[in-house]
């Protein structure tokens, strides 16, 4: 009974630190030749929807930082939030956003540097399988952490419900062991990676701080009983990783 009082009272207190964090992410992949300047471009396109528009949704930029794309995203609170503020975007604000870009950075702004688009993402916030340590604030704690880590997870056939709950189970372990830490687990809408069932995005301040404070995590999970049992009973497998850096 105490484990289940306990377990439920961890579950309230991450559900209530994702009270103020949009449900859905909507992320255009871009793949470019010239990082550095299509970062720049789209970052100014960005801080241009935030400054024009009282209504603009929560924007940033993922950058992958050992490769060519670049990730502009929104979040929403629906589906229908999205549709209604793109709609409301597209036919009165983008001219003037577009022509203050322009003056900017040109006519051709893009022009050498090979910037395509290569598909839209929709994925969807799962609080139960998130963790955040009690105590911490969400909404503070995102902008320090700039670097983060996806890993794409594929999960065999009827093994959801299990995949899930040996997350809850490690997410609990965690906070037994006081690992402190940020997961965002998402769930893929549209797009996505193939056979990617769940992302985890972890976060950490830089990529050097994620990994130093990863291996700290890591020697207390090996010493112990409960995370080696989960550890040698895998269920889901990583297909795909990237570390990338956030801009807001």
């Amino acid at each position: 009974m105490k484990n289940i009082i306990t377990s439920t009272f961890c579950l309230l207190v991450t559900l209530g630190a994702f009270a103020q964090l949009p449900e859905y992410v909507i992320s255009n992949e871009w793949e470019t030749a010239n990082q550095a300047k299509t970062e720049k471009l789209m970052n100014d396109w960005k801080n241009l929807i935030l400054e024009m528009d009282e209504n603009a949704p929560r924007t940033f930029l993922l950058t992958e930082m050992d490769g060519n794309s670049v990730y502009f995203s929104q979040a929403f609170e629906s589906l229908a939030d999205f549709e209604a503020w793109e709609k409301n975007f597209n036919e009165n604000l983008r001219p003037e956003v577009l022509a203050k870009f322009r003056e900017m950075n040109g006519e051709n702004a893009f022009e050498g540097t090979d910037t395509e688009f290569v598909m839209s993402h929709v994925f969807k916030m799962r609080p139960d399988l998130s963790y955040v340590p009690e105590g911490m604030n969400l909404m503070e704690e995102l902008p320090k952490h700039t670097y983060r880590r996806h890993v794409t997870v594929d999960i065999g056939w009827g093994e959801r419900s299990a995949f899930e709950e040996i997350q809850k189970k490690q997410i609990q372990n965690d906070i037994k062991l006081n690992n402190k830490y940020i997961t965002l687990m998402l769930e893929p809408v549209f797009g996505g990676t193939e056979s990617g069932d769940y992302v985890m995005v972890i976060l950490g301040e830089s990529r050097a701080a994620y990994f130093n404070g990863l291996d700290q995590r890591m020697k207390k999970r090996n010493a112990d009983s409960e995370w080696k049992a989960m550890r040698d009973a895998p269920i889901g497998t990583w297909i795909e990783e990237e570390s990338l850096m956030i801009t807001y």
